[in-house]
């Protein structure tokens, strides 16, 4: 493979790989990108073009810690106990010079740039098959979309680009409004839906991924109308969108038999059974004989485990019987992502998703170590006072390779999907249908009949909170359904910023917002 150096710009900032200075940066002429001449030249090269263009997303500074940071950290599910290293977005503290928001921002970026490269050599290749180009593009359409959505979401107006940029020159762009961001989301995903096939691969897109996304956003048109959030006044029709939310979600649901609901909800969580469980629709692909830089492997798990070696959890949901190690014995938790315990207790007991919430740990030889308790917090004994909040056994790997994992991020999941559809349905016999089917696999009995809308609605955010807990997903979810100032309790909020967070201070200077 010919070697790829990415020195590039974002609309309003330097996106070098490199740590050098913007001004630094700015003397040079960006160089590596993409053309017919340098590298688009085989079908290999244009895979291997794409694969980068999904790189961004495992990122540290995107999904592998920066999209919690961002997005679950400032809601009720964590809380900072005020212990060890933490990022100031446990208090809401939060400017334009926050290192999650210039980071994120720029590998987001990084992401569009790549995508973008793929869309503009792609299509006039000669050295392709027809087939190859139409998935590739339609990966690219997909992934500039997922990118532009998650940066709607969190920043609110950014910097249009859906070309290359070759130059200093062409660094500056306008910032978008909504309308002109998700007119460009929407239609990327059509064109992607448009030229995929339905083709599961772990670490990639395919037609389910788009509809899935699409169907999203859709949702988040909607909901955000409905509720009033601000800056979507401009969305002129809730129930439109509500029906199309629900017709492509029902596509997903009702058009294939290549995902679906997972049975078991623990196999979800398998590292194991990242690649072949029907629940993932797209999910990151880092793996523990990955070498180099984390991203290329994953540390989630030792992010989110108490702080000490050698934890060992039940391999049942019902706790007891064998055991197995939250990462390779040795390896030793860094407390990062803490479980706020009234969180824990908003689920009901019978909810089999409060027991993947880990409450007692144990020795190797199956005896328990310890309990967890709220007491914990002020204890003597050094691995209770680890043990001070109820960690999430989402991310595990038994089987890392020193402090190397295979536990990678849960993007789009199939009852994400079903949520989306109840959600956008309503209390129809169907909605009714799907918001049960998720439940059922929690343990818990179906919605009570006779739900208004409103009511149903609000049922069915709660399954999104308990479903998709700890999984990147907290504050959009409150943001799409205006509840930020209502629902998050533990921490005071920074009101100016609750549903938009602010652009990076460097993107700021390099182009002002006119």
């Amino acid at each position: 493979m010919k070697a790829i150096k990415t020195f590039v710009y974002s609309g309003l900032a330097c996106l070098f790989v490199s740590l050098s200075s913007c001004e630094d940066m700015l003397r040079e002429q960006p160089y590596g990108v993409y053309s017919d001449d340098n590298f688009f030249t085989s079908e290999a090269d244009a895979l291997n073009a794409l694969l980068y263009a999904y790189d961004p997303i495992s990122n540290i500074e995107y999904g592998a810690r920066f999209l919690f940071n961002l997005t679950d950290i400032p809601t009720n599910q964590y809380r900072s106990y005020n212990k060890g290293l933490e990022t100031s977005l446990f208090e809401w503290e939060v400017t334009p010079n926050t290192e999650e928001i210039l980071y994120f921002f720029k590998y987001c970026y990084l992401g569009i740039t790549r995508a973008n490269s793929v869309l503009e050599n792609v299509g006039s290749m000669a050295n392709i098959s027809e087939e190859s180009r139409r998935q590739f593009l339609g990966e690219a359409h997909f992934l500039r979309a997922f990118h532009y959505f998650m940066l709607v979401r969190v920043y609110g107006e950014v910097p249009y680009h859906t070309q290359v940029v070759q130059g200093v020159q062409d660094a500056k762009a306008h910032y978008a409004s909504l309308t002109e961001l998700y007119d460009l989301i929407i239609g990327d995903l059509e064109q992607a839906m448009s030229l995929m096939n339905i083709a599961k691969q772990q670490g990639r897109a395919d037609k389910v991924a788009a509809q899935a996304l699409l169907a999203k956003v859709y949702l988040t048109l909607a909901s955000s109308k409905q509720s009033g959030a601000p800056g979507y006044d401009w969305v002129t029709n809730a129930d439109a969108l509500f029906t199309n939310a629900a017709e492509i979600a029902g596509q997903v649901l009702r058009g294939q038999n290549t995902y679906g609901l997972e049975p078991d909800l623990l196999r979800i969580y398998d590292v194991d059974h990242q690649a072949d469980s029907r629940e993932h629709i797209f999910i990151t692909s880092m793996t523990r004989e990955g070498s180099g830089f984390e991203g290329n492997y994953s540390q989630l798990p030792q992010i989110f485990t108490i702080g000490i070696p050698n934890v060992y959890i039940s391999g049942s949901l019902a706790g007891g019987g064998d055991v197995t190690p939250i990462i390779q014995p040795g390896q030793q938790g860094w407390q990062y992502y803490r479980v706020d315990n009234e969180f824990y207790h908003r689920f009901d007991d019978e909810d089999l998703r409060k027991r993947l919430m880990v409450t007692t740990i144990y020795n190797a030889d199956g005896s328990v170590l310890a309990n967890w308790s709220e007491e914990n917090l002020t204890s003597s004994n050094p691995t209770l006072f680890a043990f001070f909040y109820p960690f999430t056994r989402k991310y595990t790997d038994p089987q890392s390779n020193s402090h190397r994992t295979s536990a990678n991020l849960y993007l789009i999941r199939f009852a994400e999907v079903a949520l989306t559809y109840a959600e956008a349905a309503g209390p129809t016999e169907e909605g009714y249908y799907w918001v049960n089917e998720v439940r059922k696999r929690a343990g818990l009995g179906e919605l009570p009949a006779g739900l208004s809308a409103e009511q149903f609605r609000a049922a069915v955010w709660d399954e999104l909170t308990f479903e998709l807990a700890f999984e990147g997903h907290g504050l959009f979810e409150l943001r799409r359904t205006n509840r930020v100032l209502e629902e998050v309790t533990n921490k005071p909020i920074n009101e100016a910023y609750a549903y938009f967070f602010p652009l990076p201070q460097r993107e700021i200077d390099l182009n002002p917002k006119n």
